[in-house]
């Protein structure tokens, strides 16, 4: 009887979890939704370019803002997997962020946390 219930567990569990993914071992469903957020914490205005990679390598936004002083702006998001950002303020040196949602590998989640890029006035930071 034990056993069964053993086999029963394990069964479950990786159905469970082979319901998360395609039969390559991609995650299924729509992907990641991720707001990219930016926002000037400085007393003038900026400018910022942005480009969101996926993990295939392919660009999915590349977008130029600007940003008054104490302002943020919401009008751009991604569908897809999150890689990482390159972010550029005033024309100047570029910065690479990697996209680590926290937990997006557990319980199957689809839904991907907004990557916040806060403009300071002596460097950007990602939230």
């Amino acid at each position: 009887m034990k056993r069964r219930a053993l086999l029963s567990t394990a069964l479950g569990c990786s159905l469970t979890i082979t319901g998360c993914l395609d039969l390559d071992g991609e995650r299924s469903g729509e992907g990641t939704t991720v707001e990219i957020i930016p926002r000037n914490h400085t007393d003038q205005q900026v400018s910022l370019s942005v480009a969101v990679y996926a993990r295939d390598g392919s660009l999915l936004l590349d977008h130029s803002y600007s940003l008054p002083a104490g302002h943020g702006n919401e009008s751009k998001g991604v569908e897809n997997r999150v890689d990482h950002l390159v972010v550029s303020r005033d024309g100047g040196d570029e910065l690479r962020h990697e996209y680590e949602p926290a937990g997006d590998d557990l319980l199957c989640s689809h839904d991907g946390e907004d990557v916040q890029i806060l403009v300071e006035p002596e460097d950007i930071r990602f939230t």
